[in-house]
């Protein structure tokens, strides 16, 4: 008997769980150090389909509801991702244990829908392929996603929903036959999100520089007859060239390539770099109603190869703010990105519950409180 399907049954019932998808039953109750003890009897009692105490394994619900303690994760370590567990992960739930706990059917449902777990039993195959999900999302579009990316697809593929406020955010700011830029587009929720809202008089122009990212967005666009939807394949800086892309998941942070660098650059990918008003000049897009830019700290990359399409249309913008990021760049910091959208003449409002578009708020309340909630923003800029 598998592993994940022993620890099923030892707490309960044996139930059929999709990989990082519905939640299981039950995880092995037993210390793991003490199961060898009495290994024999339980393993008895799954294969008779009983409980040690001759209840049916299927009136046991109460063990799914119980508290679970530092043993019951030791064992969800073992028997669902078949290794022991780590010093920070066993401090992470030592903590969260301490603070009011989880039923033991709720650790259980954790670890199942871990990408540890997804990883561990989708992709055994050492060289395979990255995996590839099409979710129905919330929003009522398709989407293909990498369910064992951690960054994006794992949750998408879990809850069908991505960023709610941020969503709600670009669905205020479009309408029929607006055209809407997506600059670091990932695996394409915004742009699927525009395309709809935009209908096909409007556009989409979704810009990812990650070629894996773009295959699963120009995917989506197909499956759901977006023909508005452009993807392409490339960096948005202040100048043409190209760039190394470092890849962390689905993320990456480039680093411009100007020549033959002084010692080797980590990349999972050198792809072309260019300036947002050439390439939209190429596409032949005349104007542009909003822009959703999310790079990772190459923000103020995008505003300098943007200059004339920000000053001849005055688009809205929707921006990360992630201070640590802009602030390591070699090309500005977190300070000089707010100056700049302040220069350009955006008022700045945090977006999230209760938000109020009309008020400015100051770069000492912005920097705050990106540091103090997850060490990012997102940000809404109109202009004045």
């Amino acid at each position: 008997m598998p592993a994940e399907e022993l620890a099923l049954a030892r707490a309960g019932s044996i139930a059929a769980v999709p990989a990082g998808r519905a939640p299981g039953s039950p995880g092995y109750r037993a210390a793991a150090d003490g199961a060898a003890a009495d290994g024999a009897a339980a393993d008895g009692a799954a294969a008779d389909g009983a409980a040690a105490d001759g209840a049916p394994l299927g009136d046991r619900q109460g063990l799914w509801d119980d508290p679970a303690d530092l043993e019951d994760v030791v064992a969800c370590y073992r028997l669902l991702l078949g290794r022991e567990a780590d010093t920070e992960g066993l401090a992470h739930y030592r903590e969260r244990l301490a603070e009011g706990g989880a039923s033991v059917g709720d650790l259980v449902k954790e670890f199942i829908g871990s990408v540890e777990f997804v990883r561990a039993h989708r992709l055994g195959r050492p060289g395979a392929a990255p995996a590839s999900e099409a979710v129905r999302t919330v929003e009522g579009f398709l989407l293909h996603v990498d369910p064992t990316d951690y960054a994006v697809g794992h949750t998408i593929s879990l809850t069908g929903v991505y960023e709610p406020d941020v969503t709600a955010t670009v669905r205020s700011l479009l309408r029929e036959g607006a055209t809407f830029v997506d600059a670091g587009a990932n695996m394409g929720w915004f742009s699927m999100l525009a395309a709809g809202l935009v209908g096909p008089t409007g556009r989409v122009v979704a810009v990812e520089p990650n070629p894996t990212n773009c295959a699963l967005a120009r995917r989506s666009a197909e499956d759901n007859g977006f023909s508005n939807v452009q993807v392409f394949t490339a960096a948005l800086a202040d100048r043409a060239g190209a760039v190394a892309l470092e890849t962390d998941g689905s993320n990456g942070r480039v680093v411009p390539v100007d020549g033959p660098p002084p010692e080797p650059v980590p990349a999972s990918f050198v792809v072309a770099a260019c300036t947002l008003d050439s390439l939209l000049e190429g596409a032949g897009v005349a104007h542009v109603d909003a822009v959703k830019v999310d790079v990772e700290g190459a923000e103020p990359l995008v505003l300098l190869g943007a200059a004339g399409m920000l000053a001849r249309d005055r688009p809205a913008l929707v921006s990360e703010f992630y201070p640590l990021a802009l602030d390591s760049s070699p090309w500005g910091s977190a300070q000089g990105y707010l100056d700049h959208l302040r220069r350009l003449g955006y008022r700045l409002c945090v977006i999230g519950p209760g938000m109020d578009p009309s008020h400015d708020e100051d770069d000492a309340t912005l920097l705050s409180l990106a540091k103090e909630g997850k060490g990012q923003l997102d940000l809404l800029a109109l202009p004045l």
